[in-house]
């Protein structure tokens, strides 16, 4: 079983170095609960690991605009974008909590426990805020992509240095690590969405290129070991299988995968995405979402952000689904769709009133390219449940989703 475990994750000579380093973060995590030895896992990777072989080159999710499309047009009468001083980075990732009161759906909220949630983790959200602005504006605005460009690869560089999101992860109990971990995932995606922007804009030099790709791979090894199966106390066994937490892991992985051009942490993320729909029910209501309570149509909803990135990576890269995971995509998405249509379905399913927000479907712009050519009839109908609320924008994770993947499949 380690045999198999090491040849998935090991990499080329180039790229080795990042990856051996999770391993032996989640040996070391899991030594002092279980008493395993970080040594002989690093001994056995070594023994194990050989040469990647040489791979057609990742694509992203979305087409990186080249510079000359960004620039096209007169500048005349734009506003001139000035590049605002770098949001500080937030390092330090230690005792981490949830905003949750205590119960078995986890879906009512603290308001205390929240407020102190967002005061801790500020950065965080401000940061995917800001990035999303210089995405549409880069978009939005002739003539000024490239000093766009220029801004987001410096933000980026800035936290790159200073390793943010790592700091302290290990300085928390298993529910904190994990909390640190997703919030790192989130936040790369914001990250790396916005990066691909400025790449296709204004390619960086690779004084800048290099430590954020350091950086990237730091990130992507972290939540490798997270969502690597190893034995846990059974009161936390609970935070492994198949859920939104590890979509939203693979996701973050499966991107910066693309950056990074690894085609091993790119194979991490459809592995996952593979279990995930195997393990769909036939109606497509995603259990562990299901059984949040008053909030389960916001996490069906929310796991499906995650799915639809984790498709649109498959689809742009020639990675195909079999028929029976094909199906089971498509039940999810017409679960999710429906019950955000009737509520009320859902309600009596779960015995809770259920929270409904626009923003939830977003992920539709994501899927609709993949449904239009696997099933036409369902991309009829999430294209009709979309329409009225475009341009639709994912603003947990910087993706103006009808923008940058559901317009350019319509060109």
């Amino acid at each position: 079983m380690l045999e198999t475990l090491v040849s998935r994750y090991c990499h080329n000579r180039q790229s080795r170095s990042p990856l051996l380093g999770s391993f032996m973060l989640m040996a070391s995590r899991k030594a002092g609960i279980f008493g395993w030895t970080g040594s002989w896992l690093f001994s056995s990777f070594l023994f194990f690991a050989a040469p990647a072989t040489a791979e057609q080159p990742l694509r992203y999710m979305f087409e990186r605009a080249p510079a000359e499309t960004q620039e096209a047009g007169s500048a005349k009468g734009a506003r001139p974008f000035v590049c605002s001083v770098p949001i500080a980075p937030l390092v330090d990732m230690s005792k981490l909590f949830g905003f949750y009161k205590p119960s078995h759906t986890q879906s009512e909220v603290d308001p205390a426990a929240m407020k102190a949630y967002v005061k801790r983790l500020w950065p965080t959200g401000t940061v995917s805020k800001k990035m999303l602005e210089m995405m549409e504006t880069a978009l939005d605005v002739p003539g000024q992509g490239k000093n766009v460009a220029n801004c987001i690869i410096r933000q980026t560089r800035v936290w790159a240095n200073a390793d943010a999101l790592l700091g302290n992860v290990e300085d928390n109990d298993p529910l904190g690590h994990r909390q640190a971990v997703l919030v790192g995932g989130w936040t790369s995606i914001s990250f790396s969405n916005a990066y691909a922007v400025a790449e296709g804009v204004a390619p960086p030099a690779s004084a800048a290129d290099v430590p954020i790709k350091a950086w990237f791979a730091k990130l992507s090894d972290m939540i490798v070991a997270e969502f690597t199966p190893a034995p846990r106390e059974h009161k936390y066994e609970w935070l492994d299988g198949n859920s939104n937490h590890r979509y939203w892991g693979a996701a973050a992985v499966g991107l910066m995968a693309v950056h990074l051009q690894d085609r091993k942490r790119f194979n991490w993320s459809m592995d996952i995405l593979k279990s995930a729909l195997d393990e769909v029910p036939e109606d497509g209501g995603l259990p562990r979402e299901l059984a949040r309570g008053g909030r389960a149509l916001k996490y069906q909803n929310f796991a499906m952000d995650a799915i639809a990135i984790l498709v649109r990576l498959a689809d742009t890269n020639d990675v195909a689904l079999d028929a029976d995971q094909e199906k089971k995509l498509q039940s999810a998405a017409g679960f999710a769709a429906t019950m955000y249509l009737h509520p009320d379905e859902l309600e009596a399913r779960t015995g809770y009133r259920q929270e409904v927000e626009p923003g939830m479907i977003a992920w539709i712009d994501v899927l609709l390219p993949h449904f239009k050519h696997t099933d036409p009839q369902l991309a009829e109908k999430l294209d009709a449940i979309a329409r009225p609320l475009r341009p639709m924008t994912n603003t947990f994770i910087a993706l103006p989703s009808t923008r940058l993947i559901g317009q350019a499949d319509a060109k």
